[in-house]
């Protein structure tokens, strides 16, 4: 019960996003427009603030929670990559918020936790835990943070079929297939 509470404060706060600024928004505004009192809102968040960090980490955990019901790679990024689109205003007005560098380090953190989800699936399970692999998952995930937040987030008009596709192609069908330099397959 707690947690639904919780989800219908914070998606009066997303609605409450399309008619004002990320930070004109205020406790008063939130329980008005959730039908709950004051008690209600401080019993579950700190302040508005705690509710905004609670509120990108389920967004972008969330994506990845999804995802790992996926059969594979390509379709968890489909799949991410349109759990972000959906919660596109939202983190948007995160980004042009002091929540910035705290945003794209959520968001890194979940490109990694699911990358390296269909990286151990798609390997076998002596090599699922290397120095190497580690490096790739987190080196790539730097790449798509910064390509999530250029495409997705400052894009209204992206098609995420594509793009899913391109970055699949380019960057997870390698990590899942094992497709690397000579050298760096030697060591994994």
């Amino acid at each position: 019960m707690a947690k639904e509470t919780k989800q219908h404060i914070l998606r009066g706060f997303s609605q409450l996003l399309n008619d004002n600024d990320f930070d004109k928004i205020t406790v008063t505004m939130l329980v008005e427009k959730c039908s709950i009192s004051r008690q209600t809102f401080y019993y579950h968040f700190a302040d508005i603030q705690a509710l905004i960090n609670w509120g990108v980490q389920q967004y972008t955990h969330g994506c990845v929670e999804i995802t790992k019901n996926a059969k594979n790679m390509e379709e968890a990024t489909v799949i991410y990559l349109n759990g972000i689109k959906k919660n596109q205003l939202f983190l948007k007005k995160c980004f042009s918020s002091s929540l910035a560098q705290y945003m794209t380090k959520l968001i890194r953190n979940s490109v990694i936790e699911y990358s390296a989800e269909f990286y151990r699936r798609s390997v076998k399970s002596e090599y699922s835990k290397t120095e190497t692999a580690d490096f790739i998952i987190e080196f790539a995930a730097n790449g798509v943070t910064g390509f999530i937040i250029s495409e997705i987030l400052d894009n209204d008009d992206v098609n995420i079929e594509e793009l899913s596709q391109k970055m699949y192609n380019c960057i997870f069908s390698r990590l899942a297939g094992g497709n690397y330099p000579a050298k760096i397959a030697n060591d994994i």
